[in-house]
């Protein structure tokens, strides 16, 4: 496996520091060993475990989410943080680790981001969305608005491996955004870094990462906008569960429909 499959496959996941992997990207899915196909999980009574990812950049809705479908099912809700040190994995990035979670501790994992037409390992599956949010485009300039506000030569921060960078080449290359200048980050803080240091004049950044910690304070933009025209402007997150617990899958789906029916009201 190449260096760039494994960033893809790494990318799937909606933690903080790595970014999701393009939709345009076909990845080798890692390889699992036969016997983890047939282990045999503890009973959970009646508790729901759902793990948590280590700086998911949406802890707080992944918690959120997962008492509510817990609680929408008549269950008792159990947080599991996945105990995983993201600067040690191997060449097939956290995928054994998350397989190994779902057939030991927990029944999903919260914050997975769903990218239509991406391939995926053949032993997962993904719910419905529970959580969605929109990209959005901070700049130096207080004036800018939009992308196509953005001067020629611009310097745009990106997020790498992500659905939107795909669009964003793909916009420069038609020529659409007046020579901007295409700057990838393969990490918030690196992006806001980059904006202190005067190396980026704007950036394409999700939402929930300006939540983090690790960027605050906000004082490296003086603008915020929307990333008008492109067509990638949200980024959701779901439940990944084992491709055998199809009937888990279908309660938690019933869940999320019956709380986001209950939000609408």
């Amino acid at each position: 496996m190449t260096s760039f499959q494994s960033m893809v496959l790494r990318g799937l996941l909606a933690i903080g520091f790595c970014i999701p992997a393009g939709g345009h990207a076909v990845a080798q899915v890692p390889f699992v060993p036969p016997e983890f196909y047939n282990s045999i999980r503890p009973d959970f009574g009646n508790r729901l475990p759902l793990c948590i990812l280590p700086e998911s950049a949406t802890a707080r809705q992944d918690r959120e989410a997962a008492h509510e479908i817990a609680q929408m099912l008549l269950l008792e809700p159990e947080i599991v943080e996945i105990d995983a040190d993201m600067g040690m994995l191997d060449e097939l990035g956290i995928w054994p680790v998350i397989f190994e979670e779902l057939a030991q501790s927990c029944l999903g994992v919260m914050g997975v981001q769903i990218i239509p037409g991406e391939v995926t390992p053949d032993w997962m599956t993904l719910s419905g969305p529970y959580f969605e949010a929109p990209y959005v485009l901070i700049s130096t300039d207080p004036d800018v608005e939009s992308l196509a506000d953005l001067p020629e030569g611009a310097r745009l921060g990106v997020p790498l491996f992500t659905p939107i960078d795909a669009e964003v080449m793909m916009t420069i290359e038609s020529g659409a955004l007046g020579g901007v200048r295409r700057l990838p980050y393969d990490r918030p803080g690196l992006m806001a870094s980059l904006m202190r240091d005067g190396e980026l004049d704007a950036a394409i950044v999700w939402a929930p990462h300006l939540e983090q910690s690790s960027l605050q304070p906000l004082d490296f933009f003086k603008g915020q906008g929307s990333v008008a025209p492109l067509r990638q402007d949200t980024r959701a997150v779901a439940v990944l569960m084992r491709e055998q617990d199809q009937m888990l899958r279908t309660m938690i789906d019933q869940a999320i429909g019956a709380l986001e029916t209950g939000a609408e009201r």
